[in-house]
């Protein structure tokens, strides 16, 4: 998991928002990648976008997020439920 340290990880509910939402990302200069959904996270479909964690601002204003996560503290908190 330290390899995820500094990330967030978004999830969706399906992969087709996933891909639209990377597209809108790269367009506004948040570099971000498409990542199969980690198992220690779950979700309806098995792709997420994994940000650099100072992009976490860009994570919280994506409507079709299922959850916004990200490693603190020693452990994955949803950004939406704090």
């Amino acid at each position: 998991m330290d390899s995820f340290a500094d990330k967030v990880i978004i999830t969706f509910h399906s992969h087709y928002d996933a891909v639209r939402q990377k597209k809108k990302l790269t367009a506004s200069a948040v570099s971000c990648e498409l990542i199969p959904v980690p198992r220690f996270l779950s979700s309806s479909c098995g792709t997420a976008l994994m940000l650099d964690g100072r992009d976490y601002d860009a994570a919280l204003l994506i409507d079709e997020a299922e959850s916004v996560n990200i490693y603190q503290e020693g452990r994955w908190s949803d950004l939406r439920q704090q």
